[in-house]
């Protein structure tokens, strides 16, 4: 009975209202203030009529877009309340599902493992949470995932037209937040290979690019400009005016490999918690991506200091699978990536879009994430080893999930079946996870 309902074509645009619907919701019982003081920044704009210089504020080293959208929503908001300007996050998540869900159907043929891939957009935590806060980060996963959208475009009809709406894109995300630094080279590369293939001189590829590169910057430059005049470079991370020594997190090769997967489940968040987990990154991501593990996150507290955090541990255990599935689904892209740069020039026009298409998706995932990484390794404080610091490039992930799901279908009967009620089991733990907590909230 629950499998028939995935299976229907029908079911992906219910679960889109759904997700919708979940979203609203939360916006009643959910804080508006997430990790960082964004409304800090919000405020200082709105009194003192322009842009914060980098060292003001805390926040100030981001891009001002999210900000300056804010204004009309501040109005008749305060710094202590922030849920009308918390609308402006809400109203972008739920454009963000959308787009997603059009995804979806453009790319995901097989209906029962789009629908239940799918739940992944719908429910994932750190997805859900930091796209409701008042942070750039619900604007962030926005444009990403509207870059994604035009990428199909483009792949689908190359023209300087559809060039230029990514260069716009590309510039909106500089402007607001410096992980889209990750995204340009890899739309350059795939614009400039699209052009190749389709024997454009090279000449007019270079002319082209560099016209790309001059929308971009002129749009979404803003930022680093001003670091680069006032602090002498470029690029300027909070940690850099306001160190946190206290979150020092490296202790040794096993950072790299470890993966204490009971020992999370017995402390599945920072507070009381297991202070030895803080020190291995593999922990960080997952903890972070699936679940609420720093509980400086929001106010949902009773997943924090009561026994029903352990909702968490379940989320832990259940998620292997799917994790296992993502990975999967990432090594079937690699190597299609690997097929595809050997076999180039021999691929038929739909075969080359197709492989463009996927290896893209492997590129813009695999350099936001290495620019996570690079973060955290120069800066070693476990905060910066957050799932949620590379979500701009969700639909990679989302991808993943639904081939290495697809897989599986070709090759195992049983493991299929695993993919699929492991999925749908995590749907109903979050289910119950924010219902129980906004009840809690209701009562208090």
């Amino acid at each position: 009975m629950l499998i028939s309902f995935f299976e229907r074509e029908r079911a992906l645009t219910f679960l889109l209202w759904f997700g919708i619907a979940l979203r609203v919701f939360l916006y009643f019982f959910i804080s508006a203030y997430g990790a960082d003081a964004h409304g800090e920044v919000i405020q200082f704009i709105a009194t003192q009529h322009r842009l914060p210089l980098t060292r003001e504020i805390f926040c100030a080293m981001h891009p001002p877009l999210y900000y300056l959208l804010a204004q009309p929503f501040f109005a008749f908001d305060t710094l202590s309340s922030l849920k009308v300007t918390q609308l402006l996050s809400v109203i972008l998540s739920c454009l963000n599902l959308y787009v997603l869900y059009l995804l979806a159907k453009h790319y995901f043929s097989h209906v029962l493992t789009r629908n239940v891939s799918f739940l992944l957009a719908i429910f994932l935590h750190a997805y859900i949470t930091f796209s409701l806060y008042v942070t750039n980060d619900s604007l962030a996963f926005t444009v990403g995932t509207w870059c994604f959208w035009l990428l199909s475009r483009f792949f689908q009809t190359p023209s300087p037209k559809t060039e230029r709406w990514l260069a716009l894109a590309l510039g909106i995300g500089l402007l607001t937040k410096g992980t889209f630094l990750a995204f340009v080279p890899v739309v350059f590369w795939a614009i400039a290979l699209t052009l190749w293939h389709f024997k454009i001189k090279w000449q007019k590829i270079v002319l082209r690019l560099m016209i790309l590169g001059f929308i971009t910057g002129i749009i979404g430059g803003y930022k680093f400009a001003e670091n680069w005049y006032y602090e002498g470079k470029p690029v300027v991370h909070n940690m850099d005016i306001f160190p946190l020594s206290d979150q020092k997190m490296y202790t040794g090769p096993k950072s790299y490999y470890g993966f204490h997967l009971v020992r999370l489940m017995k402390s599945p968040v920072i507070y009381h918690g297991d202070e030895k987990l803080l020190h291995v990154y593999p922990i960080l991501f997952y903890s972070t991506f699936w679940y609420k593990f720093a509980d400086l996150e929001n106010d949902f507290n009773l997943g924090v200091k009561t026994r029903f955090r352990y909702i968490g541990s379940l989320i832990y255990l259940v998620a292997i699978f799917p994790t296992l599935i993502i990975l999967l689904g990432l090594g079937l892209l690699i190597r299609q990536t690997v097929h595809f740069l050997t076999k180039i020039s021999s691929l038929t026009a739909t075969e080359f879009r197709e492989n463009n298409e996927k290896s893209t998706w492997l590129g813009l995932l695999l350099v936001s994430v290495a620019l996570v990484l690079t973060a955290g390794f120069r800066y070693d404080a476990w905060s910066c080893f957050q799932g949620r610091l590379f979500l701009q490039s969700f639909f990679s992930i989302l991808a993943m999930f639904y081939l290495g799901l697809s897989y599986l279908q070709t090759r195992s009967a049983f493991l299929y079946k695993i993919g699929l009620f492991s999925m749908i089991g995590l749907a109903f733990l979050y289910s119950i996870y924010f219902g129980i907590e906004s009840l809690f909230k209701f009562i208090a």
